[in-house]
């Protein structure tokens, strides 16, 4: 839920700023929770995007980790730590992972007959869960989601069809790029994205259906913001900083 990404400050040298290449990326985001006139923080999400290799071939890695306040541990780990890996160039994804205190999980891109594994393991589960899913190009779990929104040219108010990865369990949703918007962000030229999750939200009591995503329209689409609005009254937001 509140893991999101980055702004660019160290670039390949030698190499052209693309989508699908975007070089070496480092950036910092503020979660806030709005609700009525309270406006509060709740964690800093620190990204880093860098080149590296997977199995013998080029490959980027994505680092997220998100500190929580305090205040907030009573609800919600302490920190939350993702690793993921893309292909470089093309940013298709490769493998995930994330862990807690309480567990782990991890996922892994193939082709072919072995598609998507899911793997997961938290609390007071006996066993591991493993899902396997066919890998369409158009499933994903969150991480991997951002940065297909960020690499995808969507037709303007035409939705496309998605399937995220929640706990491995595959939720129907479409993605719609809804406009674009140059007050939000200043300086930057913003394009609105729409998640929409047909069979549940981000909770499991289904709130969070909808997720809003701003990234940048130009350069490499660096996310900017996104808002989910989590109950009647309550939204998350979280916002580049840095």
């Amino acid at each position: 839920m509140i893991r999101l990404l980055l702004i660019p400050l160290l670039l390949l040298l030698g190499h052209p700023v693309t989508v699908t290449d975007p070089g070496e990326e480092t950036s910092l985001y503020e979660v806030r929770f709005l609700y009525g006139s309270l406006n509060t923080k709740v964690a800093k999400a620190t990204f880093t995007l860098t080149p590296t290799e997977w199995e013998g071939h080029d490959a980027y890695k994505s680092n997220i980790s998100v500190r929580v306040q305090p205040i907030f541990r009573l609800f919600l780990h302490s920190q939350y730590v993702v690793e993921a890996f893309f292909t470089r160039p093309g940013m298709e994804p490769l493998y995930y992972s994330t862990s807690t205190n309480k567990g782990s999980a991890w996922c892994r891109y193939s082709e072919g007959e072995e598609g998507i594994v899911f793997w997961r393991q938290f609390g007071k589960m006996p066993e591991p869960e493993i899902f396997h899913h066919p890998n369409d190009g158009r499933t994903f779990e969150v991480v991997s989601l951002l940065y297909f929104a960020r690499t995808h040219d969507f037709e303007e108010g035409v939705p496309f069809e998605v399937t995220v990865l929640m706990g491995g369990r595959k939720i129907r949703s479409t993605l719609t790029l809804e406009g674009y918007d140059t007050e939000k962000y200043p300086g930057h030229k913003a394009q609105l994205l729409h998640l929409h999750m047909v069979d549940r939200g981000i909770m499991e009591n289904k709130s969070g259906q909808d997720v809003y995503l701003w990234t940048d329209a130009e350069g490499t689409r660096i996310v900017l913001g996104l808002e989910v609005a989590l109950s009647k009254n309550g939204t998350m937001v979280c916002n580049i900083i840095e």
